[in-house]
């Protein structure tokens, strides 16, 4: 169930909304005898979880006119996403197919996005489709899609910058995307940072960023990374980022942080055993850290750990969505574990 709606302006995500294909029973791809289906997508996923904590959203993007396309505008409209603004258009559906991870397996991803209607679509009416938003939330996938979707994300954005609103940015450095785009990535995820407020990233992010390498093993190297972002990008107002741990196939060490040029917050280490989906739980970070630092941008210890308790509360939750309501959330921050009755 969506929670009551926030009165503060609309919040619109940027991106593909794709399908997730993955084999039943946590089997491997190769040996799958049927795939469950998970809509998605690294944007699409912030909206949701935003909306189910109680904001409200918007998704901008473009869908194939079939049943596939519906499948996905449907599922989002579950979660109480506005999907006015996701146009139908010429290509076909995004897939991704992923392996979960399971013993001496490493879980793996295959994208199957060329041509789809996201990646073709040249143009968007932006002016439209941010009338009556706050904020602005994409991420680096986008900007790796395709040409025209990286000239979408980045006109989007300029468009965005112009009419007032504040904008995040989720690193999201995808490999096997990029090595698909005949550009450098750099220089476009820079222009993204530099008109964003909030950033999403580590210290990957900075090495790949300033060409000069960081380590993120210790707090004081994870800050110096974040410093070194915050002072080439000083429209930024912080960086949150995690880290995180496997130990075993469903045990996972998460830590946590949001930098300031002044200030610095990270989190304790969280262990998650028996993790149920380890898909979309740091779209539902960026979802807490987002709600938090729009309520109170003065306060950011409280959004981190607001992001930090989505994002755990996602990895016991099967698919890309998190489905956290905020009274889920204040309960869980709060270590409430009783039975409600």
């Amino acid at each position: 169930m969506v929670g009551a709606m926030n009165t503060a302006g609309i919040v619109a995500c940027f991106g593909e909304v794709l399908l997730r294909y993955s084999p039943t029973h946590d089997r491997a791809l190769r040996n799958a005898t049927g795939l469950d289906v998970f809509p998605g997508g690294a944007e699409a996923n912030v909206a949701a979880g935003l909306s189910n904590i109680g904001r409200a959203t918007r998704m901008i993007s473009a869908l194939p006119a079939n049943e596939l396309g519906a499948i996905a505008r449907r599922a989002l409209q579950r979660e109480g996403v506005d999907t006015t603004s996701i146009v139908e258009s010429a290509g076909r559906m995004g897939i991704c197919y992923v392996t979960p991870a399971g013993p001496m397996r490493q879980s793996s991803v295959i994208y199957d996005r060329a041509n789809t209607s996201f990646a073709l679509l040249d143009r968007f009416d932006f002016g439209e489709a941010i009338k009556g938003v706050q904020h602005l939330h994409v991420s680096g996938i986008s900007l790796a899609v395709s040409a025209a979707s990286r000239t979408n994300t980045l006109r989007l954005a300029q468009t965005a910058k112009d009419s007032g609103l504040t904008i995040s940015f989720d690193g999201n450095f995808r490999q096997s995307l990029w090595k698909s785009q005949s550009t450098d990535p750099r220089p476009h995820i820079a222009n993204l940072v530099g008109l964003a407020n909030l950033f999403f990233g580590n210290h990957r992010d900075m090495t790949l960023l300033l060409d000069r390498e960081f380590s993120g093993d210790e707090p004081d190297l994870r800050r110096e990374a974040a410093l070194a972002g915050l002072e080439a990008f000083p429209n930024l107002a912080a960086i949150a980022s995690t880290a995180r741990d496997v130990d075993e196939r469903d045990t996972h060490r998460i830590v946590a942080r949001i930098d300031t040029p002044e200030t610095a917050h990270q989190t304790q280490e969280r262990v998650f055993s028996n993790v149920a989906d380890r898909i979309g739980t740091g779209d539902a970070f960026a979802a807490g850290v987002i709600d938090g630092w729009l309520k109170d941008p003065s306060n950011l210890e409280a959004a981190l750990e607001q992001g930090m308790t989505l994002t755990a509360l996602k990895h016991f939750s099967r698919g890309d969505f998190s489905l956290a309501t905020r009274a889920e959330l204040s309960a869980a921050m709060k270590g409430k574990g009783d039975v409600l009755r």
